[in-house]
């Protein structure tokens, strides 16, 4: 057994190495609270069950406006200075749910870890996306993924063993760890960016509309292709991620089976993730974005379809192990749209735009983490909650659709022109080396 992974670490430049053990130890402090917050607030803070999952909107909510507000700081005051913000407001937030005793206090907390949670979206891939370029930068995404899952599967372990209602004061520890990993990941990640180099100008792309010489998200709104791929972004959101901590576990509920199972298919989700990355990342680094974000929305149609087989077998123990497995298949698209976006949208970014375009796309992620609940909540409170899993598999088959359009448009797209090697900037490819021709296999 080959762990591309291990080889694939030892090519990153020795900046990205240290950003991904940034982001494995606020991962783990990550994981040591994420599954705890309605259970904390609810039955250690006495808040009712209604005002704890508002606060989880909230967080959603707020992380809207973090990303955006994060790439406009990363391209005016530096991504030093915005990392540092990022990780310091990120654990004033998560250290304030150790001190919540009234609902304002949970939404002040909520609302800070939100603006943080969609600060760091952008920071993180800013910053992997200025030390890497080409396949190496697909492969960095990649493991950043394994460091975020290995880390937040570690961390709920942990937690899991340390957490207690009969004692608040544990939990109070938890959330004060998690703000303290922040400071720590924010000085790993402070010391691997070191001070700001000076970008050499860039003009615009041919067959681009987006006027790089811009500041304003308007130039970033102008670009037709980014407006395509951030359109794709909001769909699998809503179709896949929006659906995987509330409706999902809510058609477990609807169909009466026993929360463990819920618990075991998370386990085997986490698993899967870790394992595919470690074992391919560098072949799924070379395969074109386009090619991966069909796969991704293909294999979560198959997860759909799981599930409405496990809606329709009648037989307790079959729809335990169809939910198991569906959440296995789920990871695979997880495991490629890791790579696939913010590699697709970095190779589209000119320099002076970077922050503002993973702005945009951090701004897309939380609008279908927002708008996917809705829409999942909506069809199973209905008196036909088949029609969830049908839906859904059927939004996710229009995405394999959209993503295949996308490389065919792509494929006949001017080719923008290299950056001279004096210039001392990554290169900027241009989107058909990017979104590989689907139709030709995708692999370079």
């Amino acid at each position: 057994m080959k762990w591309e992974s291990v080889a694939a670490l030892g090519t990153l430049p020795p900046r990205t190495r240290v950003v991904m053990g940034a982001n494995l130890v606020s991962s783990v402090g990550t994981g040591l609270v994420q599954p705890f917050l309605v259970l904390y607030l609810t039955r250690v803070r006495g808040l009712s069950v209604g005002t704890a999952t508002a606060v989880i909107s909230v967080i959603a909510l707020a992380s809207l406006v973090g990303g955006p507000l994060a790439g406009r700081l990363a391209d005016g005051f530096g991504i030093r200075r915005t990392a540092a913000l990022a990780m310091a407001t990120a654990a004033v937030g998560t250290s304030g749910f150790a001190l919540v005793t009234t609902v304002r206090g949970a939404v002040l907390a909520g609302s800070l870890y939100g603006l943080a949670y969609g600060a760091m979206l952008s920071v993180w891939n800013v910053v992997i996306a200025g030390s890497t370029e080409g396949r190496t930068r697909s492969a960095a995404f990649g493991l950043q993924f394994v460091a975020l899952n290995a880390g937040v599967g570690l961390g709920g372990v942990l937690g899991g063993l340390f957490a207690s209602t009969a004692d608040p004061g544990r939990f109070q520890w938890l959330y004060v760890t998690d703000g303290l990993s922040f400071l720590l990941a924010g000085a790993l990640l402070v010391a691997a960016v070191g001070r700001p180099r000076s970008a050499a100008p860039t003009g615009p792309v041919p067959g681009r509309t987006a006027d790089v010489a811009g500041r304003g998200y308007g130039a970033v709104l102008r670009d037709r292709q980014l407006l395509k791929v951030l359109a794709l972004t909001l769909a699998l959101m809503v179709v896949g991620y929006g659906q995987l901590e509330s409706s999902i576990p809510g058609l477990v509920a609807v169909q009466g089976l026993d929360a463990r199972v819920m618990a075991w298919a998370f386990v085997a989700n986490t698993c899967c993730i870790v394992l595919i990355q470690a074992l391919a990342v560098t072949r799924i680094s070379r395969t074109g974005p386009a090619a991966l974000l069909a796969a991704t929305a293909t294999s979560w149609a198959g997860c759909w379809l799981l599930l409405l087989l496990a809606m329709t077998s009648g037989r307790p123990s079959l729809e335990a192990a169809l939910v198991v497995g569906a959440l296995a298949v789920f990871a695979v698209g997880e495991a490629l749209l890791a790579v696939a976006l913010p590699t697709l949208v970095n190779g589209l970014a000119p320099e002076a735009l970077r922050g503002r375009y993973n702005g945009a796309y951090s701004a897309a992620m939380s609008a279908g983490l927002v708008l996917g609940p809705l829409l999942g909540g909506r069809l199973l409170a209905g008196t036909h909650a088949w029609l969830l899993p049908v839906v859904l598999g059927l939004g996710c088959l229009a995405c394999v659709g959209g993503a295949l359009r996308l490389g065919r448009q792509a494929s006949t797209a001017p080719v923008a022109p290299r950056a001279t090697p004096d210039a001392r900037t990554e290169e900027t490819p241009g989107a058909p080396d990017l979104l590989e021709h689907v139709e030709g296999g995708g692999v370079r």
